[in-house]
């Protein structure tokens, strides 16, 4: 299993304390070593719906609509990342990782809509507006009181869609859990086999931190 490293960056360098006999971290870059970054990365988005989840089931949720609104919308929008068009990283099957489950590709296209048409296109009757006038009597100096614009704003965060996208996200994590391991081992038989001269001559891993130049960029 891939354990959790604890590292530091400094003027570009990373450096691991997890492997003490370590002298340097080369950079592999293959079809399976890129596979294994956008699984990492993956990892990293739905380790966060996770985390963001089990908050929204330990506040409560009519005191805290507001902070309770904003994880769950970024949830959605988190999962569904992994799982649409990318040009960066390659994208999750949802047929492939829930087949084995009974019931969850419908469950998957319900979310899939919930974003799609009402959380990030306004398109679905969960939101809903309308416009008109008050009324006043016969009595009153004026007929129309006001003009009246209403909006309606679906709170999709009860027990029951909690719970559905709490299973959701678990069974994708442990699918990712599974790959990840399986590609890791994959590399590490791999490059076990090269000489440690030609492991040398890998290129270093270095990081630029990004900014704000590089916002409208692909990687």
């Amino acid at each position: 299993m891939v354990k959790p490293l604890q590292f530091i960056v400094t003027d570009g360098q990373i450096h691991i304390d997890d492997y003490p006999d370590a002298i340097a971290l080369k950079r592999v870059d293959t079809p399976i070593a890129r596979q294994l970054q956008a699984i990492t990365l993956h990892q990293f988005d739905l380790s966060f719906c996770r985390e963001a989840l089990a908050e929204i089931a330990r506040l409560d949720r009519t005191k805290n609509v507001l902070i309770v609104e904003g994880l769950w919308v970024s949830v959605i929008a988190r999962y569904f990342k992994c799982f649409g068009s990318n040009q960066s990283r390659s994208q999750l099957s949802a047929k492939k990782i829930l087949k084995s489950h009974p019931g969850a590709e419908a469950v998957f296209s319900y979310y899939q809509d919930l974003r799609d048409k009402h959380i990030i296109h306004d398109e679905n009757p969960f939101t809903q507006a309308f416009t008109g006038v008050a009324v006043n009597g016969t009595e009153a100096q004026y007929k129309v009181a006001d003009v009246i614009s209403l909006a309606f704003n679906a709170f999709t965060v009860d027990d029951t869609h909690l719970v559905q996208l709490t299973q959701l996200v678990d069974v994708t994590l442990a699918w990712i859990n599974r790959k990840r391991d399986e590609l890791h081992d994959m590399l590490g038989r791999e490059y076990e086999k090269w000489s440690h001269q030609d492991l040398l001559t890998l290129p270093d891993i270095q990081f630029i931190a990004p900014s704000a130049a590089v916002v409208g960029m692909k990687r």
